[in-house]
């Protein structure tokens, strides 16, 4: 199973989506995680989106918590590090 850190750091967005991570897979940065603050998101305001994404990953909706989006990092690594032979 891969580790993965998440580290808080601020976002220019341009926004009030300020709030963010950087999602390490194996001390590799594999996604920029923003929590969406700004009222014009409406019904995702609070969740946390994929601002940037590096590897295969594919994209995702709005994830409700953090550990959502860990754990759906998880399932994206894995498919990747078996076909590197990892």
């Amino acid at each position: 199973m891969p580790n993965i850190e998440l580290q808080p750091i601020r976002v220019r967005t341009g926004s009030k989506d300020t709030e963010g991570r950087l999602a390490f897979l194996d001390g590799e940065l594999a996604a920029v995680l923003v929590r969406l603050d700004d009222e014009m998101h409406g019904s995702d305001l609070g969740k946390w989106f994929v601002e940037a994404l590096f590897g295969p990953q594919r994209r995702a909706n709005p994830f409700e918590t953090l550990a959502d989006a860990e754990a759906w990092l998880k399932e994206q690594i894995t498919p990747f590090r078996q076909h590197q032979g990892r």
